[in-house]
C-alpha cells in the first residue's frame, strides 16, 4: 500500500508541478475542472444517489463551471470570483461546527440530498474559481505552486508528526486516526514552508509575516477539508470516495484539503499588507 502511494506521488507530483509552471491558465482551469467533475461523481456516491443522480450532479457542476468560465472576460469578473470564493469560505467555517458536533444532527441536515448536493456543487465550483484566480494573477504560476506546496507540506508534516508523536485523538468521532500532535505538526510545517515560499516570491517585512500566518491558516482549514469529507464518507459508510489514484483513493480523498484551502488562500492574499 505504501509503495503504491509513493509510486503514484512520484508520477503525479512532477506532472502537477510542470503543469502549473508551463501550462496557460485556460489549460490549468480545464485540467482542474475535469478533476472536479470526477469529484462531483464521487460526491454523488457520498450522497448515495442513483445513476440519474450521479449524472445530474455532474451536469450541474459542469454547467456552473462553464458559466463561470463564460463570464471571466466580462467587467464583473471579480464580483463573480469573489461571490463564489466568499461563499465557499463561509461554508468551510460552518463545517468546523459540524466537525465539533458530529454526528449530532448530520443525518437530518447535511445528510439530505438537496443540501448535500448544493454543498458539493459550491465546494467544487469554488475550488475551480480559486485555482483559476491564482494562476491568472501576478506571479500566478509561482503563487499556485506555493499554494499546493503549502497544502502538501501541511499534509506531510501532519503525517510524520502523527506517526511519531501522536497520542491524543483530534476528533475521534470523525477520523480516529488523526491526532492533535499531527495537526500541530502540519501547522508548523506549513509555516516553515510559507516562510521559504514568501522569500521565493520576493515578499518581505509585514507581507512575509502575513504570508506565514496565512500558511498556518491554510494548514488549519486544510484539516477542516479533510475532516469534512471524512464526515460525508462516514455517513455513507465508505472508506474511500473513489479509486482514481492508486493507493490514494479518489479525487475527493486526494484533494479534500485543497477544496477547503484554495478559497481561503485567495481570501487571505487580499488581506496581506499589499494586494496581488
Amino acid at each position: 500500500m505504501l509503495i503504491t502511494r509513493i509510486a503514484t506521488a512520484l508520477v503525479l507530483v512532477p506532472l502537477a508541478v510542470l503543469g502549473m509552471l508551463y501550462l496557460p491558465t485556460f489549460a490549468i482551469t480545464l485540467v482542474f475542472a475535469t478533476l472536479m467533475l470526477l469529484g462531483a461523481w464521487e460526491w454523488a456516491g457520498l450522497l448515495r444517489l442513483g445513476d440519474t443522480g450521479h449524472v445530474l450532479l455532474v451536469l450541474a457542476t459542469a454547467l456552473l463551471i462553464f458559466l463561470f468560465a463564460l463570464v471571466r472576460s466580462q467587467l464583473w469578473l471579480v464580483a463573480v470570483d469573489n461571490l463564489l470564493i466568499g461563499a465557499a469560505c463561509i461554508w468551510w467555517l460552518i463545517a468546523i461546527g459540524w466537525i465539533v458536533r458530529y454526528p449530532n444532527g448530520w443525518a437530518r441536515v447535511m445528510g439530505r440530498t438537496d443540501i448535500g448536493a448544493a454543498t458539493g456543487v459550491l465546494t467544487l465550483v469554488a475550488a475551480v474559481a480559486a485555482v483559476t484566480y491564482l494562476h491568472q494573477s501576478d506571479q500566478g504560476a509561482l503563487l499556485l505552486l506555493a499554494f499546493f506546496f503549502l497544502v502538501w507540506a501541511a499534509d506531510t508534516g501532519a503525517y510524520i508528526a502523527g506517526r511519531t508523536m501522536g497520542r491524543h485523538k483530534l476528533v475521534p468521532a470523525v477520523s480516529p486516526g488523526k491526532t492533535r500532535e499531527g495537526a500541530i505538526g502540519g501547522i508548523v510545517a506549513a509555516m516553515v514552508f510559507a516562510g521559504a515560499g514568501a522569500w521565493a516570491l520576493g515578499y518581505g517585512g509585514d507581507r512575509l509575516v502575513g504570508f506565514v500566518v496565512l500558511g498556518a491558516w491554510v494548514a488549519v482549514i486544510s484539516i477542516v477539508g479533510d475532516l469534512t469529507i471524512s464526515m460525508f464518507k462516514r455517513h455513507a459508510g465508505i472508506k474511500d470516495s473513489g479509486t482514481l489514484f492508486p493507493g490514494h483513493g479518489g479525487v475527493l480523498d486526494r484533494l479534500d484539503s485543497v477544496l477547503a484551502a484554495a478559497p481561503w488562500f485567495v481570501a487571505g492574499l487580499h488581506w496581506l499588507p499589499s494586494a496581488i
